[in-house]
C-alpha cells in the first residue's frame, strides 16, 4: 500500500521528534509513505528507505500549488490522507479525485460543536468545508467517541474509526516529579493549568475559579504553563482579583514534572479536539476538573459547568482525590498497528449491508475477549446477535443457538502436557441447528476442521482464524487487516456460504476463501513467526548488552527495515491480558500454539535438524518466561513444570 499524507506538522522535519519517529514506524507497515507539508520548509528529507517528508513553502497558497503539482509526479498512491477536513482536506480531495485514489480524512476536533463554529469566521468556513468533504471520504479517523457521535448525528457513519492521539507514556513514566518545596515553597496546594493563552482556551475561567478556591484553601497557588495573545489581559485579571502573589505565569515548558506534583489540573476550554492535558494528567494520577469538552468525560475527568467549576475544584482539593485514567492507552507498537488497520479500510472492498429485515441472525458461542469483541462489533453494525457462554447473563441462551443462521465459535482450545484439546469446540458445534453454518474462530491444529465436518455432517463447518491482539481487541475486531475463511470441501455451496460469512464481517483490505487446512496453517504460521521473532529479539538484546551497545538504537535501526517492522522488538513486554512485564513470548496464544506446532511437526516429519531448532526455541522461551516471572500460570498449563520441560527439550 502506498500512502500520501497532506499534513501541517513541521515536526516531521525533525528526525528526532516523536512525530518523525511515528512516521518511521508507520512507514514500516506500508510499501511507501510520502508526507507533504505545503507550508513547511522547502526541502525533502528521507526518514527511512520508504518514507520521505516534503515541504513546499514559503507561503500557504504557493506551497499548496507546489504540493498539488508534486503530487502528480509520484507513483499513484493507493490512499491520500488529509490531516484535517479544511483547506488541507480540500487539496487532498482534489488530488485524490484527479488521480483516482481513495481519500482518508483525519479529524482532530468536533467541527460541528457550536462553540467551535461560533469562535470565528475562519472556523465557520472550516465547518462548511468539513460538511462538504467528510461525506465524500472513503474513510474518516476521529480521536474520540464524542467526535464520532457528532458525525453520526449528521449522517456521516461510513468507515468512521476512533484512533486516539498517541500519548508518550514512557516519557511520562520516566519524568521526575517537580520538587515543590524548592520551586514553589510558598504554596501548600498546587492548581495547574496547561494551555495556550488564546480565547478558545478560556484561561480566564480558571483564574476566576481559583479566586474562589483561595477563599477555602488560602495556601493554594495557581501555576499557568503556557503563553499566547491573551497573556496581558490575563495578568490584568489576576491583578484585579488580588491574586498576584498566588498566580505564577511559568511560560511554555514540558508539563510532565508539574503533573506529578500538582494537586489538581483545571481544563476550561470552550472546545477541545482531544485534550492531551487531560490524558497526561490522569495517567500520572493527578485529578482533573474539566468542562465537558474533548476526551474529558471518556477519560475520567470530573466534569463541571462554569457555575460549578470552583465548588467542584474545592471539593477535590479538600478530599485529596487522585485522578484515574479510565481509557486504555495503546503502546507505540499497538498504535502503529491500529493506524495500519484503520487506514487500510480506505481501500477495503465497499460492501452493501443488507436491509435489517433480511439480515442473518448471528450466534456467538464463547464470550472471552475474542468472542465478546467480535459480537460487540456485529451488534454495533446492526446485526441481531445471540450470545451463549457459561457465564451470566449468556448462560440461558444455550437452546437459542439453534435459531441462528451463522454461528461463530470462540472457545478455548488448550495445549496441555497431555496434548491438544478441542473438546469444547465439539460441544459448541452440537448446539447448532441443522443446515446452519458454523465458523470456528478458535485456533485448531491443521486438519481439525475436516475432522469436525465429518463428525457433524448436518451443519457446515468452516474455520476463520482470528487476529485480535488482547490489548486492542475491540479495535481489531472492527478494523480487520484480513479476513480468511477456510472451507473443508471446495464446492459451490461452501463458497457461497463462505461469501455470506464475509458479507457480515467488517470490510478488510485482504479477503480470501481457501481450504480449511490452509486457514488453520495460516494462523499457526503467523503466531509462530512472531514467537520466533520474540525469542530472537531477546538473544539480540542479550548480545547488545554484553557488547555495550545501546539496544534501543539497534532496535530502531532494525525496525526501519520495512521487511522486518517494529512489532515484537521489545525484549521486556507485558502480555496483552495484563500479566507482569517480563521477557519471552507469552500470552494466551504464543506459548500453547508454538508447542502444538512443535509436537505436530515431530509427529508428521522425521526431521532431526528441524526438531533441534524447534526444541531449542521452546526451551529458550521457557527459560525467559520462567526467569522473568512472566505468565507462569500459562506456561505451567502448557508444559507442566517448566524446569522439567527444559530438561525434556535438552536445555539442562
Amino acid at each position: 500500500m502506498r500512502i500520501l499524507v497532506f499534513g501541517t506538522d513541521w515536526n516531521v522535519f525533525n528526525a528526532d521528534s516523536a512525530v518523525a519517529r511515528r512516521q518511521r514506524m508507520q512507514a514500516s507497515t506500508v510499501d511507501r509513505l510520502d508526507v507533504f507539508v505545503p507550508h513547511g520548509p522547502r526541502q525533502s528529507m528521507q526518514l527511512a528507505g520508504n518514507a520521505t517528508m516534503h515541504g513546499f513553502g514559503p507561503g500557504k497558497l504557493f506551497g499548496a500549488a507546489r504540493a498539488f503539482v508534486a503530487a502528480f509526479s509520484l507513483e499513484r498512491p493507493d490512499v491520500i490522507s488529509a490531516q484535517d477536513p479544511f483547506l488541507i482536506g480540500l487539496l487532498a480531495f482534489t488530488v485524490a479525485r484527479l488521480r483516482g485514489c481513495r481519500l482518508h480524512i483525519q479529524l482532530h476536533t468536533d467541527v460541528f460543536d457550536p462553540a467551535f463554529a461560533g469562535h470565528s469566521t475562519g472556523n465557520r468556513l472550516r465547518s462548511f468545508l468539513a460538511r462538504l468533504l467528510l461525506p465524500r471520504a472513503d474513510s474518516v479517523r476521529v480521536v474520540s467517541e464524542r467526535v464520532k457521535r457528532s458525525l453520526a448525528a449528521r449522517g456521516i457513519t461510513h468507515n468512521v474509526a476512533v484512533l486516539p492521539v498517541f500519548v508518550e507514556t514512557d516519557a511520562l513514566d520516566h519524568a521526575a516529579p517537580l520538587d515543590r518545596s524548592r520551586t514553589y515553597p510558598q504554596f501548600t496546594k498546587l492548581v495547574l493549568v496547561v494551555a495556550r493563552f488564546e480565547p478558545e482556551k478560556n484561561v480566564a475561567a480558571a483564574i476566576r475559579a481559583f479566586a474562589e478556591i483561595k477563599k477555602t484553601h488560602e495556601g493554594a497557588g495557581l501555576i499557568l504553563l503556557g503563553d499566547g495573545s491573551e497573556r496581558r489581559s490575563l495578568e490584568s485579571l489576576v491583578g484585579q482579583l488580588g491574586l498576584r502573589d498566588a498566580v505564577v505565569f511559568a511560560g511554555f515548558q514540558n508539563p510532565y514534572a508539574h503533573y506529578k506534583a500538582a494537586d489538581l489540573v483545571l481544563v476550561t476550554s470552550d472546545f477541545e479536539g482531544y485534550g492531551m492535558v487531560v490524558i497526561e494528567a490522569l495517567y500520572v494520577g493527578c485529578p482533573v476538573v474539566s468542562f465537558d469538552v474533548g476526551i474529558s468525560a471518556e477519560a475520567g475527568a470530573i466534569i463541571a459547568t462554569p457555575e460549578t467549576l470552583a465548588r467542584t475544584a474545592i471539593a477535590v482539593l479538600s478530599e485529596g482525590k487522585r485522578g484515574r485514567l479510565t481509557l486504555s492507552l495503546p503502546s507505540e507498537i499497538e498504535y502503529r498497528d491500529m493506524w495500519r488497520a484503520e487506514i487500510g479500510t480506505s481501500i477495503a472492498e465497499t460492501r452493501v449491508t443488507p436491509a435489517r429485515g433480511t439480515r442473518a441472525k448471528i450466534g456467538y458461542v464463547g464470550q472471552g475477549f475474542i468472542g465478546r469483541n467480535y459480537a460487540d462489533d456485529l451488534e454495533r453494525r446492526g446485526f441481531e446477535v445471540i450470545r451463549y457462554a457459561l457465564e451470566e447473563p449468556y448462560v440461558h441462551n444455550k437452546d437459542r443457538i439453534k435459531e441462528c443462521d451463522i454461528v461463530f465459535v470462540a472457545v478455548p482450545t488448550p495445549t496441555t502436557p497431555n496434548g491438544f484439546d478441542y473438546s469444547i469446540v465439539k460441544s459448541a458445534l452440537g448446539l447448532i441447528g441443522e443446515g446452519k453454518t458454523a465458523i470456528v474462530k478458535s485456533t485448531v491444529l491443521p486438519g481439525t476442521t475436516v475432522e469436525l465436518q465429518k463428525e457433524f455432517p448436518s451443519i457446515h463447518v468452516f474455520h476463520s482464524p482470528e487476529f485480535l491482539r488482547e490489548a486492542t481487541a475491540a479495535y481489531d475486531a472492527a478494523h480487520p487487516d484480513r479476513t480468511i475463511i477456510g472451507i473443508p470441501n471446495d464446492t459451490p455451496d461452501n463458497r457461497a456460504r463462505a461469501r455470506a460469512v464475509i458479507d457480515v464481517l467488517p470490510p478488510a483490505p485482504f479477503e480470501m476463501i481457501c481450504t480449511s487446512l490452509e486457514a488453520e496453517l495460516i494462523k499457526y504460521a503467523g503466531n509462530n513467526w512472531l514467537f520466533i521473532k520474540v525469542v530472537y529479539t531477546n538473544l539480540l538484546y542479550d548480545l547488545a548488552q554484553k557488547l555495550g551497545a545501546d539496544y534501543d538504537s539497534v532496535r530502531d535501526g532494525l525496525a526501519a527495515d520495512p521487511r522486518i517492522g517494529r512489532s515484537h522488538l521489545d525484549p521486556v513486554h507485558q502480555s496483552g491480558h495484563g500479566g507482569t512485564p517480563g521477557r519471552g513470548a507469552g500470552g494466551h496464544c504464543f506459548i500453547k500454539d508454538f508447542e502444538a506446532f512443535r509436537r505436530m511437526y515431530a509427529s508428521e516429519l522425521h526431521d532431526a535438524h528441524g526438531m533441534r531448532v524447534l526444541d531449542a526455541l521452546a526451551a529458550k522461551n521457557i527459560q525467559l518466561l520462567h526467569d522473568s516471572g512472566k505468565d507462569l500460570e500459562l506456561l505451567t498449563g502448557v508444559y507442566g513444570d517448566p524446569k522439567e520441560a527444559m530438561k525434556r527439550l535438552g536445555d539442562i
